[in-house]
C-alpha cells in the first residue's frame, strides 16, 4: 500500500509542478493557501494540525507566502493575542487560478478512473488518515 501511494503522488505532484511551475509553489505551500482561503479565522496552530506540520515548518511556508503578497497576518478585535491569516487580494486571484489548474489536473490524473471508483479511492484514503 505504501509502494503504491508513493507512486502515485510523486506522480501527481512531478504533473503539479509542470502545470504550477509560474506560481513557484509547491503543493504543500498551495494546500496551507487553500486553507487560509477557504477558511475564515484560520490561525496557524489549526494549519499545523490540519497538515500535520510542525510549527518551525508552517512559519517558513507562512513567511514564503507573505513575501509573495498572497497573505496577510490580522489580530482580531475580539482576542488580541490571537493570530489569523487571510488571503491578499493578489492571494485571492493567484488561488483561483490555481484552483483551475489544480482541478484540471486532478480530473486527468484520475482519468483512467470511473466516477465511482474515484469517489471510492477518495473515501478509502481518508478511512486510513481519520
Amino acid at each position: 500500500m505504501g509502494y503504491n501511494t508513493r507512486r502515485a503522488t510523486l506522480k501527481i505532484f512531478d504533473e503539479f509542478h509542470q502545470r504550477t511551475s509560474a506560481y513557484a509553489l509547491n503543493p504543500v505551500e498551495f494546500s496551507v493557501l487553500s486553507l487560509i482561503g477557504h477558511n475564515a479565522n484560520v490561525s496557524p496552530s489549526q494549519l499545523c494540525t490540519e497538515l500535520s506540520l510542525l510549527p518551525p515548518n508552517l512559519t517558513k511556508i507562512l513567511q514564503k507566502l507573505s513575501n509573495k503578497h498572497l497573505i496577510q497576518r490580522y489580530r482580531p478585535d475580539s482576542d488580541k493575542r490571537a493570530i489569523y491569516l487571510k488571503l491578499s487580494d493578489t492571494g485571492k486571484q493567484k488561488l483561483e487560478q490555481l484552483e483551475v489548474v489544480v482541478s484540471k489536473l486532478e480530473r486527468d490524473m484520475a482519468s483512467k478512473l470511473t466516477d465511482k471508483q474515484l469517489e471510492l479511492l477518495m473515501e478509502l484514503l481518508q478511512r486510513i488518515y481519520s
